[in-house]
């Protein structure tokens, strides 16, 4: 189990929540070691499960909410995400929900980062981001390279 994963989650139909497409979009540009592969999971919910398969570290990149100043850049251990109250409905259920069933299926569990940003709102059917997330992308492809070095 050699592989390390970059899964970014969102939708970029709906404002700030497009963070993790961007993100994507920007980690493709790069040259990454031949350990490392990078996913778009978009919404894919539990499906992304797949994405955690058969790697040893895997870094998980999207919007936040609550979890600091908007445009502030975040990276957190999956017991960080556990800790908060989540709503039972909308964008809080994805990743910590990912998680969870992670749990329950695989063994080892990969070594786990989420990198995100906090956002300024999810806006349904709008396409782009705020200014304070978009300056954010920036800094959040660097704090990835910075987490998986050659």
């Amino acid at each position: 189990m050699a592989a390390r994963h970059i899964v970014c989650f969102g939708n970029e139909l709906h404002g700030d929540d497009g963070f993790g497409s961007r993100v994507y979009a920007e980690l493709c540009r790069l040259t990454w070691p031949k350990d490392v592969e990078v996913f778009n999971a978009g919404i894919a919910g539990l499906n992304a499960l797949r994405l955690l398969e058969q790697c040893r570290q895997a870094i998980l990149v999207d919007a936040l909410a609550n979890f600091g100043h908007v445009g502030e850049v975040c990276v957190l251990k999956p017991e960080e995400l556990a800790d908060r109250p989540q709503p039972l409905t909308g964008h809080g259920l994805g990743i910590a929900y990912v998680l969870e069933a992670l749990k329950v299926i695989s063994n080892p569990l990969p070594d786990i980062l989420i990198v995100g940003v906090e956002i300024a709102a999810i806006t349904p059917f709008c396409f782009g981001l705020s200014a304070e997330t978009e300056q954010a992308i920036a800094q959040t492809v660097q704090l990835i390279q910075g987490l998986l070095p050659e």
